[in-house]
Order: C-alpha cells, then sequence, then structure tokens
C-alpha cells in the first residue's frame, strides 16, 4: 500500500496506567503540530475475560454506548476472548448463551477465542457457540490465527485469522490468537484434533500479509492484535513487566512493526503499556471490571498524529442509560437469564455451618496453596468414584474450584458457580512413582519445559493422602514421604485415581496423569456428583488439615538429638502448616492458626523426655530424643492438633544401650551396611531417618 500509519517512536512515549479519566498518550516524532493534522479520531474499544458476568453489562457498556453516540463509524469494539467459560451462574445455567446474546445486542464486530471458549472441547466451540454467534442478526466472527487442524496448514475453520473493518474510510485489521498454553488449560481430549502455536508468530505471519501490498490477500491501513495473552499489572512500565513474565516479554518484544496496537486477555491485569517498537499493549481486569480502549488520531493521509490509552471503567448505578436502545436489550436479555436461573439455582442442597473457602479471599486467583474447598472437592471424587477402594485418591486442580460457600444454605446456584466447567468424572491408574511424578509436577513446567505464569499448583487432595516435600532438594525431587491411610505409598503398585476429565488428561501441566493406564469414563458430570454428594452429607464444614507440608531435618548425620521443621514456607511455594485464609470475607473460611504439636512414636503419645515441640508463625519445630527410642524403626507422626494435620516420618533407633557405648564409628544400623538415599525421598545417610 502507499499509505501506511507512521508510529510512534519509543523514544518520545510517556505511559501511565489509567484507572478513570486520565490518558496516556504517545506522539510520534515524525508527526509535529505542523506537519500531522487530525482529520479524525478512531476508537477501539476492548473486552477481555468477560467469563459470563452479564448481570453487570448494563453498567459495562454505557460508557461505550455514549461514546458511540452520533460517531458510530469510528468505533471499533473487539473482545480479547474469555467471554464465557468459568461464567457466573446466570449464565451458566443457560450454557453461557445469555452472554453471547448479550454480546450480539451490544453488537460486538469482533472475538477472539480465549481458553475458555474451549473448555467443552473444540467440537462445542465449532458446532455451538461459533454458529450461535455467526447467525444474524448482530452476527460476529471468532478470531484464531494460531488454531490449526492438526496436520493442516489452514486455520481451524469456523475460526478466522483476521476480520477487516471501514473506520471512517480507514481500514482496520483485527488479528486475533488465543495462548499457547492452551492444551493445559483444557481437557487435553477436547482438543486432540486441533494444535496452538505462538500467538505472537501467527500474529506477525498475518499482519505481514496485511501489510504487504498485495490486494489480493487483504489490506490494512491499521493492524490491530487481539491476543488472548497478557502479563502483570502494577509494574513500573511495559519493560518491567516483560522482565516478570516470559509471556508478555514474547509480545512486548517480538510483535512485528506490522503490528499496530495490541489488546490483551488472560491474565486480568490493568494496565496500559507501550512496547519499545511504540505500540500500545492494553488489557483491563475481568469480570466486566471496565473496558481497555486505544484512541487513534489520524490525519486525512493515514498518518498517526497520536495515540492515546486509557482504561474505561463501568458506570455507576444511577448512571446506567436504559434509555439507550443496545443498553435496554441487554437489560432484558438479562432479566430473562436470571429468572431461569433463579429457578434453577434457588433449590437448597446442604448447609454450611461457617463458610467453606478455597484460599486467599475465597475467589479463584489464589491457586500455589492449598484450600479447605480444593480438598473437598478432592473428597467427593473418592466418595463418589472410589466404589469401597481405601487407596483411591480423590484429586482437584486449585484452578478448577471457581468459588466458595458463604455460612448457612447451600443453594444449587452456589454449588455449580464452584464447579462450573461440566467435566465429566474419570479414573485412571498410576504406580506410586508415578503419583509422585504428579506431586513434583506441582512446580510447573509446561509441554516446552517453561515455567508458566503461575509456577506453582497447589493439588487438593482427599484426605487419606498425605506428604513431605522440602523445595531446597532439586526440581524432581522435592518430594519425600507419602501416605495412603497411614501407610508408605508403594512405588510399584497401581493406585486409581478420580477427578474431573481436564485433570485426568494432563490438564494445569500435571502431564503424569494423561500416561494413566485403565482409563474410565465414570458417565458421572462434576456438577451432578456434586449437588448429589452435597445433598447426602447435609451439613458441610471446612477441614483444615493440609495433605502436604515442607518438613526439613537437622542434623544429617545420626546424632542422640534430632530437630524437625515442618510448615516453613519456600521460595516458590509459601505454605506454612495453616492455611492461607482472608477471613475478612463472607466467603472466606475464618483463619484457623495452630498453636500446638503432638508428638507420636508408634502410635503413642510421646512424652516430653521423648519429644518437645512449639509452633510460631505457622512454622513447628521438633525435638526428638532419639535416643531414648528403643532399638528398631519406628515412625513418628507430628499432629498439629487445631487443624489435625498430619506428617509422619520413619526413624530407626540403634537404642539407648548403643548411644551410651562409645563407638568411634557408628554405622546407621548396628551390623548392616548404610543405604543410598532413594531418589525424592529424605532418606540421608547415617541419620536413620
Amino acid at each position: 500500500m502507499s499509505n501506511f500509519f507512521r508510529r510512534p517512536t519509543a523514544g518520545l512515549i510517556t505511559a501511565a496506567l489509567t484507572l478513570s479519566g486520565s490518558l496516556a498518550a504517545y506522539a510520534p516524532a515524525s508527526a509535529r503540530a505542523d506537519d500531522c493534522v487530525t482529520d479524525q479520531t478512531l476508537h477501539l474499544v476492548g473486552i477481555n475475560d468477560l467469563h459470563g458476568e452479564i448481570e453487570k453489562a448494563t453498567a459495562l457498556f454505557t460508557p461505550l454506548e455514549k461514546l458511540r453516540q452520533g460517531n458510530e463509524h469510528r468505533v471499533l469494539f473487539l473482545s480479547a476472548g474469555d467471554d464465557i467459560g468459568g461464567s457466573s451462574f446466570v449464565s451458566a445455567a443457560s450454557e453461557d448463551i445469555p452472554t453471547l446474546d448479550v454480546l450480539k445486542a451490544m453488537e460486538l464486530d469482533v472475538a477472539s477465542a480465549g481458553n475458555h471458549e474451549f473448555d467443552r472441547g473444540w467440537n462445542d466451540l465449532k458446532d455451538r457457540v461459533i454458529p450461535h454467534i455467526s447467525a444474524m442478526p448482530n452476527a460476529y466472527d471468532m478470531l484464531g490465527a494460531n488454531v490449526f487442524v492438526k496436520g493442516g496448514t489452514e486455520v481451524a475453520k469456523p475460526l478466522k485469522e483476521y476480520k477487516l473493518f471501514d473506520l471512517g474510510g480507514v481500514r482496520v485489521a483485527v488479528v486475533g490468537a488465543v495462548t499457547d498454553d492452551l492444551p493445559s488449560l483444557v481437557s487435553p481430549g477436547g482438543i486432540k484434533d486441533i494444535v496452538v502455536t505462538d500467538p505472537v508468530e501467527a500474529v506477525n505471519r498475518v499482519a505481514a500479509k496485511l501489510k504487504d501490498g498485495d490486494a489480493s490477500n487483504g489490506e490494512a491501513h491499521l493492524v490491530v492484535a487481539s491476543i488472548h495473552e497478557g502479563g502483570p499489572g502494577g509494574m513500573a512500565d511495559g519493560a518491567a513487566a516483560a522482565a516478570a513474565n516470559p509471556k508478555f516479554a514474547n509480545m512486548f518484544n517480538n510483535m512485528s512493526k506490522d503490528v499496530d496496537v495490541i489488546f490483551n486477555g488472560h491474565t486480568h491485569q490493568d494496565y496500559t503499556y507501550v512496547t519499545p517498537k511504540g505500540q500500545p499493549i492494553v488489557q483491563t481486569r475481568a469480570k466486566a471490571s471496565g473496558l481497555a480502549r486505544v484512541d487513534v488520531e489520524v490525519s486525512d493521509t493515514f498518518d498517526v498524529c497520536k495515540m492515546t490509552s486509557s482504561l474505561m471503567r463501568p458506570a455507576k448505578k444511577d448512571e446506567v442509560d436504559l434509555s439507550l436502545p443496545r443498553i435496554a436489550a441487554v437489560d432484558k436479555i438479562v432479566a430473562d437469564a436470571k429468572a431461569k436461573a433463579k429457578k434453577i439455582g434457588s433449590e437448597v442442597i446442604a448447609d454450611a455451618s461457617v463458610a467453606v473457602s478455597t484460599a486467599g479471599n475465597g475467589g479463584n486467583g489464589v491457586r500455589d496453596q492449598e484450600s479447605p474447598l480444593s480438598n473437598m472437592v478432592a473428597e467427593m471424587f473418592y466418595d463418589t468414584l472410589s466404589d469401597g477402594n481405601p487407596e483411591f485418591i480423590g484429586i482437584q486442580n486449585p484452578g478448577g474450584t471457581r468459588a466458595s460457600f458463604d455460612k448457612g444454605d447451600v443453594t444449587y446456584e452456589e454449588a455449580a458457580n464452584i464447579l462450573p466447567f461440566a467435566n465429566s468424572l474419570f479414573t485412571t491408574q498410576i504406580t506410586g512413582a508415578q503419583f509422585r511424578k504428579v506431586l513434583e509436577q506441582q512446580w510447573q513446567r509446561d509441554t516446552k519445559g517453561n515455567v508458566p505464569s503461575r509456577p506453582y499448583l497447589a493439588l487438593g487432595l482427599s484426605k487419606n493422602v498425605s506428604y513431605d516435600y522440602n523445595e531446597a532438594n532439586p526440581e524432581g525431587s522435592r518430594i519425600g514421604y507419602i501416605w495412603i491411610n497411614g501407610k508408605p505409598i508403594d512405588d510399584k503398585k497401581l493406585y486409581t485415581v478420580g477427578s474431573g476429565s481436564f485433570l485426568i488428561e494432563g490438564g494445569d501441566n500435571f502431564h503424569e496423569l494423561a500416561k494413566g493406564v485403565n482409563r474410565k469414563d465414570s458417565g458421572q458430570v462434576d456438577l451432578h456428583a456434586w449437588v448429589s454428594w452435597l445433598k447426602a452429607k447435609k451439613t458441610i464444614a471446612p477441614d483444615y488439615s493440609k495433605r502436604g507440608v515442607s518438613m526439613t531435618l537437622d542434623p544429617t548425620e545420626l546424632a542422640p538429638q534430632l530437630t524437625v521443621t515442618l510448615g516453613a514456607p519456600g521460595t516458590v511455594y509459601k505454605g506454612t502448616l495453616d492455611m492461607l485464609l482472608d477471613a475478612s470475607g463472607e466467603r472466606v473460611s475464618p483463619q484457623l492458626f495452630n498453636k500446638t504439636i503432638e508428638v507420636y512414636v508408634d502410635d503413642a503419645l510421646a512424652g516430653d523426655d521423648v519429644a518437645k515441640a512449639s509452633i510460631k508463625d505457622g512454622v513447628g519445630t521438633v525435638v526428638i530424643q532419639i535416643s531414648k527410642l528403643a532399638k528398631g524403626d519406628h515412625t513418628l507422626k507430628f499432629v498439629a492438633k487445631e487443624s489435625g494435620t498430619a506428617i509422619r516420618l520413619p526413624v530407626f533407633s540403634p537404642g539407648p544401650d548403643w548411644f551410651n557405648q562409645d563407638k568411634p564409628d557408628k554405622p546407621t544400623k548396628p551390623g548392616k551396611p548404610d543405604k543410598p538415599a532413594k531418589p525424592g525421598k529424605p532418606r540421608l545417610p547415617k541419620t536413620g531417618c
């Protein structure tokens, strides 16, 4: 093409995170006031990660409608993905059709696919969701330039690479892509027929065609990237955000100069950064928290005079304008959806004696800590799928537990908000050694070996499982002893594990689960099983016992006295003996602090002459007099009394008489050579532990 936009040079750009009215403006060095006269201003407005939060839609979209008034032909409204999935009950109760209808009523121009659009699998997206949004009136397209049919070279239809728009005579192309972490974020079986590539490479490929001067392959004056991938907010600038997050760094540093503006999603963060090439890169928070906006001032010769980024907050309650036709239409859709959801969701199915919650504030953002609710879901899997097998292991990924119960009546709606993904319940069989690998994979690596944006995911486990770990050990050997019903796990034995299909198929980077054998579909869906379980329980309460606790031993040589430290926080996983709960929220389990540790030797409570224990700030210290234990093998059990958390440690003592002898060289076991430590286990040479 003969006319291209001139992008601002990075050296003359200033950026500021804008939470309301203030703006971050980017002025191009080549466009001085006397040689670039603004002819018109284009308004690019984006949403991301709506997650079916349609009850806030009229407030969210009122500012957009006011911007459109008298300016419709210069406003482009786009989505960077996750419009549906992980949705509020009002939308989820009708399989997210209300959310799609709200976006159609708002005349969304185009959407990129997010990972949650694939929650129910590729077939559901292509055969149900996209046909619905593609139907008139107010049809819109869904983009995924990095999504291919397995073995093919073209984008998987009905997804498209890009969409062209005419904004006041300016040709604007939106190129869409989804995070390449998709295989670890949804059930792998649901996307077995497609392949997802690097989103930046895909967008650059398409943008090059749109700016190559060849009208036969589509041409644009302005190329907008809409990528369901993001970075951290609250940083000093984009460079700091890139240094903190490799996925964001890829977009920040490697996006082609053919791309003019970048809209993000996925990480649910507010930011208005700018790349070294001068591209605004913006995102807003999730669940209808706001809109991201980039205003582009252009001359009559298609030069950019200025680009301005801002974050538009929803209208206040008294500012929602139902006189605007689109807002009124949205209000009607939401009202109908609420009425339908109320009928479904109002059934009381159980009672919560106190709040039962996820970690942190009871939402789904804190996934690196054990929680009462994720462990409860895992226990539900045990009760539902074990068929009387006491060694069955229930397991739940923290991101799959999306909300919490408050105190009092437990309704169907609350239960549905906690497990909104409609996963089928599966079982598989893995060896004890494989289960050890599953626990090791809580310290995350994706399929390419990279550490993802969430470096640690704390699994929920049924209460028959406990284990210790030492994060200071090398990766892959951090898990120590694993116990099933108080007995050491057998590395060679097959154990049956049950969870949602997402996790059993290796989702959330728990790759080892996908290698199990004898995988079976139970024929049950998680929500139905969950509701039935809650009805049978009648009353629920939080279980504060932790399944995994850090444990270190001192000294490493056999000595009369052994000091055991329990619950010391690590660098990546900062868990202690106490669950991390923000007790200020009504949907948060009351914080419980452990104050006492009881020590048992072979199930008998130890006296003060054998063991002394204390707890400070969630970290326990136990001093054991090995010299006072009878000769032979023993199992020590440390119980945090308030929570019931139990950690076990096998030890050997040569006996009091042996310690009282003068020995120039004391073997671990008299008459037996020292045994080397097994990988991943805390058996240390010459300690007897």
